[in-house]
């Protein structure tokens, strides 16, 4: 029999083999969350507010994943639900990816089901399952960290505060506003403590970035729970992230569309020019109580010339919309006939009484959108007015250095004056002021103030392109209309409901008066250093150009010009006011009248009046007899073809020889 074999050495082996191997300690268990979530958002269609495109990527690397960890859901015969545990985790630490992955995945098609649930409310059901099935994976993925004694402190944060916002989001759609807020305050305090902890930019600014999603989500909640200053904040985050972050922008203007929805029930009426306007669409009413917001976040103190330009093309995008849906009411109105600009001047006072609510409420809405037209081309004038001068003209193509952008051209400045005159011009044919005289007589000194402005800077331009005689016109045109504008302030002639001020209008001189006699002496003294023109000839002088383009015309020469096409009067200057109508455009007479145009001297042959040709007679003789004595030869030949087809039709059951 075999002895036992004694258990000590066997200690003993086992106590030395462990003592002489090293222990291995397993690495710390790392995922960056944020920066995995914020790379593919901004890769993959978020940066556009595409959900589906982002929806697709994560269904796609879900199934990259998988098969690369082995942990498909079995074969073409059996289905079987992978399972992670914590073993694998510990292994592997891209299992953790799997049920991050998938909680975006259903975010996102909750995100894209709220877009399509505005037509279609049913999905607002689906769109919460997604929502429950997001929190799910986010809770599976929070339980699966806290498992791993390994897993860094920060991961577990990240984990908690991604969490944490899948929850609100939840909440926020069920709108359980107080359960929402709650999860909303505790991401924002994590991300707070995440922040203090990292030392990257590109890491504390896209924390930064979550931090103010959730601030907005946060501001909204508490609107909806009753405080009065969220709706304040809000519109302050919508003005800092009007130019920084377009996504935030969208957001932010979505909650606040949400937030006036309850106050639109308060504004069933405006009043307009004296007459009370009566307001039944909802959207028409939003856009009223945005305009109230809008005035007065334009009118703060400290705003820049960016944000203000981008508050501007933010509403007048809203007010084209909602001209839009007031002009489709209007379909089936009698009333509503727009009438040409040409036409305007001649309307009665007594046509604004048959107007019904809709073309007042049509007329005032594009009143607004106009006259805020306006005030951001003032705006853009007066910015491009501090660069105009500050370079000479051959450096007009260069950049400022102080200020890093490209200094405005006097051209620019012409084009925005243009489309000043443009923007009154479409103001005096809306239906309800085409009668108004009031308005009519702003519009006609707003004009003439604008006309001496734009003549002024086009006058400029020729300068600085060395156009002398042009610029010398322009300048003498700019002061005849600087006078006609101060006449009219002098006289007394601004109507007592008037809504402007035309005194605090001359203001736009200012900057014209300081620059008028530099341009003057610069004309001058081009005058005086030109080229000496050639013996005979007379010298160019300036004031003779302006004489020619200053002198007054008598109302019956202005009616007899403006019966002439414009190619007949070119050396006269007359304001034809049907040039700017595209019906009755006078421009050339058609067709032309019919003119003799000489002939050139190679169609005439001179020598054939002195040639004397010989006699044809004999010739021509013999040849009309040839020509006769054909036609017998064939009228024989016809009469014996037509015998014999007639002899041949009857003989056909003769004999054959």
């Amino acid at each position: 029999m075999s002895q036992p074999v004694s258990s000590e050495p066997m200690s003993d082996v086992s106590a030395t083999s462990t003592t002489s191997q090293p222990v291995k300690v397993a690495p710390p268990l790392k995922l960056d969350i944020l920066r995995i979530i914020r790379l593919c958002q901004q890769q993959h269609g978020l940066r556009h507010g595409d959900y589906q495109r982002y929806r697709s990527f994560c269904s796609r690397r879900l199934r990259r994943i998988r098969k690369s960890l082995e942990a498909t859901y079995g074969n073409q015969k059996k289905f079987q639900k992978p399972v992670i545990t914590d073993e694998l985790v510990a292994k592997d630490s891209r299992y953790l990816l799997l049920p991050l992955i998938c909680s975006e995945r259903a975010w996102a098609f909750a995100m894209q089901l709220k877009t399509e649930s505005n037509s279609e409310p049913r999905k607002k059901f689906h769109l919460l399952n997604r929502l429950r099935k997001a929190v799910k994976h986010a809770a599976q993925l929070e339980a699966l960290c806290n498992q791993q004694k390994t897993c860094d402190a920060r991961t577990k944060l990240e984990v908690q505060a991604y969490t944490a916002v899948m929850n609100g989001h939840l909440k926020f759609e069920m709108q359980q506003w107080t359960n929402a807020l709650e999860f909303y305050v505790r991401a924002q305090t994590i991300y707070d403590k995440l922040k203090t902890g990292v030392r990257s930019e590109d890491d504390k600014q896209m924390i930064d970035q979550r931090i103010d999603e959730i601030t907005t989500n946060v501001r909204f909640c508490q609107y909806k729970s009753g405080d009065k200053n969220a709706a304040k904040e809000l519109r302050n985050l919508r003005t800092k992230a009007a130019l920084d972050d377009p996504e935030m922008t969208r957001i932010l203007d979505a909650f606040l569309s949400e937030a006036h929805e309850q106050q639109t029930s308060t504004i069933s009426e405006v009043t307009w020019r004296q007459h009370k306007i009566q307001i039944a669409n909802e959207k028409v009413r939003l856009f009223f109580l945005n305009l109230q917001e809008f005035e007065a976040e334009i009118k703060k103190s400290g705003v820049s010339f960016d944000t203000k330009m981008s508050l501007y093309e933010s509403f007048l995008k809203e007010a084209v919309e909602t001209l839009q849906i007031a002009k489709d009411e209007l379909k089936n109105d009698p009333t509503f006939k727009p009438v040409p600009a040409s036409a305007a001047a001649g309307a009665t006072p007594a046509t604004n009484e048959k107007l019904s609510d809709g073309v007042w409420l049509y007329s005032y809405i594009a009143w607004i959108r106009l006259s805020k037209m306006i005030e951001r081309n003032l705006a853009m004038i007066d910015n491009a007015k501090q660069q105009t001068f500050k370079t000479t003209t051959s450096d007009t193509d260069k950049t400022d250095a102080t200020s890093a952008k490209k200094v405005t051209k006097s051209a620019d400045i012409v084009r925005m004056y243009d489309l000043l005159l443009q923007f009154l011009n479409d103001i005096s044919t809306i239906p309800a002021l085409q009668a108004d005289k009031t308005i009519q007589s702003d519009v006609a000194f707003q004009t003439i103030v604008y006309k001496a402005c734009r003549s002024f800077y086009i006058a400029v331009s020729f300068v600085q392109t060395k156009r002398y005689k042009e610029s010398a016109a322009l300048v003498n045109k700019a002061e005849i209309y600087m006078e006609q504008a101060k006449k009219i302030v002098s006289d007394g002639q601004q109507p007592k409901s008037s809504e402007i001020n035309y005194q605090t209008l001359l203001n736009e001189f200012n900057v014209i008066q300081s620059k008028l006699d530099e341009v003057k002496y610069q004309i001058q003294t081009s005058a005086t250093t030109a080229t000496p023109t050639p013996a005979g000839s007379a010298s160019p002088k300036v004031g003779a150009l302006q004489q020619s383009f200053d002198e007054v015309l008598s109302i019956e020469e202005q009616k007899e010009l403006e019966k002439k096409p414009l190619i007949d009067r070119l050396d006269t200057y007359l304001e034809d006011s049907s040039l700017t109508n595209k019906n009755r455009l006078n421009i050339v007479s058609l067709p032309p009248p019919f003119k003799p145009i000489p002939c050139k001297p190679v169609f005439f042959d001179l020598a054939l009046n002195h040639l004397t040709f010989p006699s044809l007679d004999d010739k021509v003789q013999s040849k009309r007899q040839a020509i006769s004595s054909m036609n017998d030869k064939g009228q024989q030949q016809q009469q014996a073809g037509l015998t014999s087809y007639v002899k041949g039709f009857f003989s056909w059951g003769g004999k054959k020889q």
